[in-house]
């Protein structure tokens, strides 16, 4: 069974055990090693998975010139395209994980899907949100 699935991580979620599932997730299907290793630097404080608003989430990939990590327009689109598709079909998406900085909610992992469901006009998705100073700083949203 895949742990790359919204179901799997309520499950974990369900447990108290949300930040398992974000290691097994980005050290697998996930493939973001660079963001788990950086997450295991210090105590991180974790909400989720909840439903929020697409909206109210950044980005930080994509072609756009003011991205943090830009990406070349053509593979951005296949990737988009690919995942649209996947949704469309029924996948049980993963959450987005997203930091919580000064108030705003960086997407971390999860750009591409966060692309699609904007490109599907989809109003919600779920994430999990994480925060170094404490939960009661993700409370706020």
């Amino acid at each position: 069974m895949s742990v790359f699935t919204l179901k799997s991580a309520m499950e974990f979620a369900s447990n108290d055990d949300i930040e398992t599932w974000i290691h097994l997730v980005l050290n697998g299907e996930g493939d973001n090693v660079g963001l788990s290793k950086g997450l295991k630097n210090k105590k991180r404080y974790w909400i989720g998975p909840i439903e929020i608003e697409t909206r109210c989430l950044d980005r930080v990939v994509g072609p756009e010139s003011h991205m943090e990590y830009i990406e070349d327009e053509e593979w951005w689109n296949h990737n988009i395209n690919q995942i649209c598709k996947r949704l469309e079909d029924g996948w049980d998406m993963p959450p987005l994980i997203a930091e919580n900085r000064n108030g705003t909610l960086s997407v971390r992992d999860g750009n591409h899907r966060l692309g699609a469901l904007q490109k599907l006009n989809k109003e919600k998705c779920h994430i999990i949100i994480w925060d170094d100073g404490g939960v009661e700083n993700i409370l706020k949203f």
